[in-house]
């Protein structure tokens, strides 16, 4: 598939981050008011600054999955892959919530689980994709737009 078949397809799904507050529906480009002050109770629950904007530092954020490397995987190959996802993200002292990422009604591609990772900053979002051989990541900061970071 190329590149921009696969952007389309990046660009044509939700990623849904089930919170115990509630769900937040995502899309690359659009930016969510509800789901930065979210961002900014998690960074005072962990002890990290939490204004957004010139008055304090930016929140990074991140969704990473482990499922389906470049082509499709048995489901007990990408349950594996996940569940060590999962262990590295918890090695570190972030904070993690379950997500999904949910194709458009027309894409023929399927719900594939993954994970919220906060807070975290390219460099570290993008090596966890690329361990687990992804081509890209969602990267987002408080009071911008999420996108794709390409692998």
């Amino acid at each position: 598939m190329s590149r921009a078949a696969m952007e389309a397809a990046f660009l044509a799904t939700t990623y849904r981050v089930e919170t115990p507050e509630r769900s937040f529906d995502l899309r690359i480009g659009v930016a969510s008011a509800g789901f930065d002050e979210f961002l900014c109770r998690q960074a005072v629950s962990l002890g990290k600054p939490a204004a957004a904007g010139p008055a304090g530092a930016a929140i990074g954020w991140g969704i990473v999955t482990a499922y389906n490397p470049g082509e499709r995987l048995s489901e007990h190959q990408n349950e594996i892959r996940q569940r060590r996802l999962r262990e590295r993200i918890a090695a570190s002292a972030g904070a993690c919530f379950a997500a999904s990422n949910l194709p458009d009604a027309d894409a023929h591609w399927p719900v594939e689980p993954s994970y919220l990772v906060l807070p975290v900053d390219e460099q570290r979002l993008a090596a966890l994709g690329r361990e687990f051989c992804q081509l890209a990541v969602v990267y987002g900061e408080t009071g911008l737009a999420p996108r794709l970071l390409w692998l």
